[in-house]
Order: C-alpha cells, then structure tokens, then sequence
C-alpha cells in the first residue's frame, strides 16, 4: 500500500508542474496583513524583464493595485468594493520581492475580465 501511495504523490507533482519557455526567477512572494492563498502569484523571467502572473478572480479592474519600485519590489493588492461576497474575496497585499533592479516606470499591468492579472516588469537599463 505504501509503495501506490508513493507513486500517486509523485503523479500528482507531475500534474501541478506545467512546462515552462522561460526560467523561474528566485523571486518571494509574501502577504502583508491576513494571508490570501486565493490570490495565486507566479513569476518568470525572460531576456528584458520579469513577468508576473497572478490570479484574482472575483476582481474588477479598479479594484487591484500595483506598485513597483526601482529596487526590485511589486506590491499587488486588491480591495473588493462589496466585502461582504459570497466567493471569499478578501482584501489582500502580496508583496514580490525580484532579485533584480528594475524599471518602475516602464512596468505595465492587465487585468482580465477572468480575474487574470499580467504585470510585465523592465529590468533596470544601466547608462553605460
């Protein structure tokens, strides 16, 4: 019995890991205030900048913020207008701390209309 229970974990990991085009970057994500594990928050890097994926369905456009600064940090935060929802929408800030410099005024972010949320992050152009 040991040994199929094994094997089902290790099938199971194989299922949440999908294939990626770019490498994941050593980033850190972590909640400011009460943890909101609904808010999914993936990051990938590629050869100009940082792409950050989140998932905040349930949201409206207006209702998630992103901040960055040249430092490295993105600071993803949403507050639903209706706090009392049905779906479990709280008001959350995630903080993604990148390992690198980045461009603060060039990052740009989309929402979906399914609660996608793609921020693309510039690294940090050197004038030398």
């Amino acid at each position: 019995g040991l040994l199929k229970r094994k094997k089902l974990s290790s099938a199971e990991r194989a299922i949440n890991v999908s294939p990626l085009k770019t490498t994941r970057a050593d980033s850190v994500v972590i909640d400011v205030g009460p943890p909101a594990d609904w808010v999914k928050v993936n990051v990938q890097r590629t050869n100009d900048c940082y792409e950050v994926y989140a998932l905040v369905p349930g949201l409206l456009r207006e209702e998630v913020h992103v901040q960055s600064d040249a430092a490295g940090r993105l600071v993803i935060s949403g507050q639903p207008e209706q706090l009392e929802n049905p779906w479990g929408v709280t008001p959350f800030k995630k903080v993604v701390s990148l390992p690198s410099r980045i461009d603060p005024h060039q990052t740009s972010a989309v929402v979906t209309l399914h609660g996608q949320l793609f921020v693309r992050v510039p690294f940090e152009q050197s004038d030398g």
